[in-house]
């Protein structure tokens, strides 16, 4: 854990401990600090660094609450796993296409794949007559063999025909629909809530029942409006959280 000597600059107009955040973020972003990676004992991180430890804790205290720093209470303070960021309100990319930006690798099983004649609320959604189908799945996707994400879609096939012989554990289920409908998805609408884990979606997630998620309704539409696919989707928020880049006139 020896540290090169880190220089405060005290005369600097920005703050020491966003001085000292900036530093640690550079630490973990690098990744010279990997993901539980202890830091110094704060006593001896504040002497290293020639500041008061209020104001050490004071820069730590931010970075626990951005995610990047976990304390364990006896143990010390750790980098923390890092999150699948998913943008909010900017953009409409899938969950596979985050984890990509963010250069985090994940596995995808498909639990189930098959053409079915869809409930009356599936139907309606879609303007689908009683004799009309869809294409219903079901995965899981992993991060270090670790279940982060369930996700059940259902796909309008009359608008992308031919989706159903994709391997979704290669292809990701929004460029299948661009390709297949020869078209671009256009916009889409989330709704987000949270919710505990019922008894099938806790064992896919390895969890426990009641344990609470971040839990998503989304419906994709294509141009003039047509919609394509809906989404029912179970996020461990250990893993996920949300970010929203926001501007006021």
């Amino acid at each position: 854990m020896n540290e090169k000597k880190v220089v405060i600059d005290k005369n600097n107009p920005v703050p020491i401990y966003r001085q000292i955040t900036d530093w640690i973020r550079e630490k973990v972003t690098t990744k010279e600090w990997e993901k539980n990676h202890q830091l110094l004992a704060e006593e001896d991180l504040a002497k290293q660094l020639e500041v008061s430890r209020g104001t050490l804790r004071k820069a730590l205290s931010i970075l626990i609450d951005e995610g990047i720093l976990i304390q364990v209470q006896g143990k010390g303070t750790f980098v923390a796993e890092p999150k699948v960021l998913q943008p909010f309100g900017q953009e409409l990319i899938s969950f596979a296409e985050s984890m990509e930006r963010e250069g985090i690798k994940f596995e995808t099983k498909v639990l189930e794949k098959r053409v079915i004649q869809p409930k009356q609320s599936i139907r309606e959604k879609f303007s689908l007559t009683d004799e009309q189908t869809v294409l219903y799945l079901k995965r899981v996707r992993y991060i270090d063999d670790e279940p982060v994400i369930v996700l059940e879609n259902y796909v309008n096939i009359n608008l992308c025909q031919g989706i159903e012989d994709v391997e979704f554990e290669k292809m990701h289920l929004f460029a299948a629909i661009e390709k297949f409908s020869k078209g671009k998805i256009n916009f889409g609408f989330r709704q987000f809530e949270a919710r505990g884990l019922e008894e099938e979606q806790a064992q896919l997630l390895a969890s426990v029942i009641g344990m609470p998620v971040l839990y998503l309704e989304q419906m994709t539409y294509l141009d003039e409006f047509k919609p394509v696919e809906i989404s029912y989707v179970w996020l461990r928020s250990d893993k996920y959280s949300l970010a929203s880049y926001l501007q006021r006139d």
